[in-house]
């Protein structure tokens, strides 16, 4: 629960920074990298947090990730294919 908890606050404080650069026109200077960088680091200590929960290997999780994708859309990214899902495809 609580990394589920923290995964969505951390996000939201991450999209927070990058809504206010692209549609607010802050610019990506250094201080607000420096600020996305520390939000990426607590979404990974929610993340890590929530593996161990589940008693999920890190690697592991990562390498299912790359299966699944590479098994969608191959070995590049296509909208075309973002939008086309097999039933069951996760």
């Amino acid at each position: 629960m609580t990394a589920a908890l923290g995964l969505s606050s951390e996000g939201g404080e991450f999209v927070e920074i990058v809504k206010k650069m692209f549609l607010q026109g802050k610019p990506a200077n250094q201080e607000n990298i420096f600020h996305m960088k520390r939000e990426l680091g607590d979404i990974m200590w929610y993340w890590v947090t929530a593996c161990m929960a589940l008693k999920l290997d890190p690697v592991e999780v990562i390498l299912e990730n790359q299966n699944k994708l590479e098994a969608r859309y191959g070995k590049q990214f296509t909208v075309d294919q973002s939008e086309i899902r097999e039933e069951g495809d996760l």
